[in-house]
């Protein structure tokens, strides 16, 4: 696997689980999931990671998205930190619930709600979180940078959670949250610490979620 090449993607469709290594590409994955009815418009999105990635993209507000090629042109000019805003653009995305202890501060509002850390969630929002996304299909988006407590270091110098505190929290996520209608990841190396980082994190998760990577299907 070519973790450098930057449009590195690849998924496992029997199970809704798409995979990039740059997060920008989660809107694709979205766009065309809604395209093929897997998720209907206004999906809730709970996006883990360690940054917010909340920002404006310079796109109109009436985004059309036709077919897949169009998704996967748009993504591919969008920054990692513009493509949840472009997902509530197109009305794919809703709400969008995130966790993460980014130190960026973003207004909360009836679209963006936010908890600092897992715990934060678990002992907060979690009751709260859960009804405000009855009656629509839910999406996991999920950032293996949430994983490495080191962010001030781009690239390098990784001090990760241990493996069986990453392998609970994936395992909460998998089992004991919402029943997921279409899982994005990204394996943002850069944020991880560093390709073999990334890789690492990257086993982890198919560990966890029971997927072999020899069937998975470039996408």
């Amino acid at each position: 696997m070519d973790i450098n090449n930057t449009d590195l993607r690849f998924c496992f469709p029997d199970k809704n689980i798409y995979i990039s290594r740059d997060h920008n590409f989660a809107f694709a994955a979205w766009e065309i999931a809604r395209l093929r009815n897997i998720i209907k418009p206004n999906a809730s999105l709970i996006h883990i990671d360690n940054h917010l990635d909340y920002c404006d993209p310079e796109l109109s507000k009436t985004i059309n998205i036709k077919n897949e090629k169009d998704a996967i042109e748009l993504a591919s000019g969008l920054d990692i930190a513009e493509f949840i805003i472009a997902g509530q653009f197109t009305g794919t995305i809703g709400k969008c619930f995130t966790i993460s202890d980014d130190g960026v501060d973003v207004e909360q509002s009836e679209v963006f709600k936010r908890a600092y850390t897992y715990n934060h969630y678990e002992q907060i929002y979690r009751r709260k979180w859960f009804e405000e996304t009855e009656g629509t299909d839910v999406i996991l988006d999920l950032d293996l940078d949430f994983f490495n407590t080191n962010t001030k270091d781009y690239n390098n110098n990784p001090i990760l959670l241990s493996d069986d505190i990453v392998k609970t929290h994936l395992k909460n996520i998998k089992e004991c949250t919402w029943s997921w209608d279409l899982i994005t990841v990204a394996l943002s190396p850069e944020h991880c610490g560093g390709d073999e980082a990334s890789l690492y994190l990257l086993n982890l998760f198919l560990e966890v979620f029971e997927l072999k990577i020899e069937e998975a299907v470039i996408w």
